[in-house]
């Protein structure tokens, strides 16, 4: 006696894996597109770090690829041990963007990341002159990376700008000329809360879409790994002549 795949159960195999390669391409391509935006940057301000969230998002979408080789070599093969390892590696990946994107949504609907962003970057720039040397490397790092000052603005130079660090000077002399601003107009806080809320928003969505992928994926998998257990079709094969 022999075990073949029948049709139906070759439907399954061939959903799973247009779903988990799908899954998998996606979810790695946004994670290295992710990692080249910040890469070289490697500070973090408020909430959400997108340098960690790259690098997760770049192992799980590997991982959904090694996933899916499993499965079909378990299902083609027939090998118990390799489609119960497709099963929960498919269940702890789904959980992981599960968890990643309920985090971000949550954050981002709730106004904790814009917070959480402003309230560091302010805190940064407030005590400069009284902050470690690290601290302040972390305010300068994002003055010159953007153009921008803290959480100030030119709206009351005089009085908003008072210890506000030499990063955030346009020229090296920083003095004050009546007619020409000597600090960048923008405030960091804004600056930089704009484009992380965006990018955390698509992340966000991202991985609950693909979790959403993934349970479907999981489900088809559990479906061809019961009829596996069931014997698939059935082929008896008489003595070779």
């Amino acid at each position: 006696m022999s075990a073949e795949i029948d049709g139906t159960s070759k439907g399954l195999l061939g959903g799973f894996t247009a779903l988990t390669l799908g899954s998998g391409l996606a979810t790695l391509g946004y994670g290295i597109f992710l990692l080249y935006q910040n890469f070289g940057f490697t500070y973090n301000y408020g909430d959400f770090n997108l340098f960690i969230a790259s690098i997760v998002l770049i192992v799980v979408g590997s991982l959904l690829i090694i996933t899916l080789l499993l499965g079909v070599l378990g299902a083609l093969k027939d090998i118990s041990n390799l489609r119960l390892a497709t099963l929960v590696l498919l269940f702890i990946l789904f959980v992981v963007l599960a968890v990643v994107g309920a985090y971000g949504m949550v954050l981002y609907k709730t106004g904790r990341l814009n917070k959480s962003i402003s309230d560091e970057i302010k805190d940064l720039n407030i005590n400069y002159n009284n902050s470690t040397a690290e601290a302040q490397a972390k305010a300068n790092a994002l003055n010159n990376k953007l153009f921008c000052c803290g959480y100030f603005n030119e709206f009351d130079p005089l009085a908003d700008y008072k210890g506000a660090p030499r990063s955030c000077c346009i020229s090296e002399d920083c003095e004050y000329k009546p007619d020409n601003k000597h600090y960048h107009e923008r405030s960091c806080a804004i600056v930089y809360s704009e484009t992380k809320t965006k990018t955390v928003f698509c992340v966000a969505v991202l991985t609950l879409i693909v979790a959403g992928v993934i349970l479907l994926a999981l489900v088809l998998y559990a479906g061809l790994s019961q009829r596996a257990r069931e014997g698939y079709a059935v082929v008896s094969r008489g003595p070779l002549k």
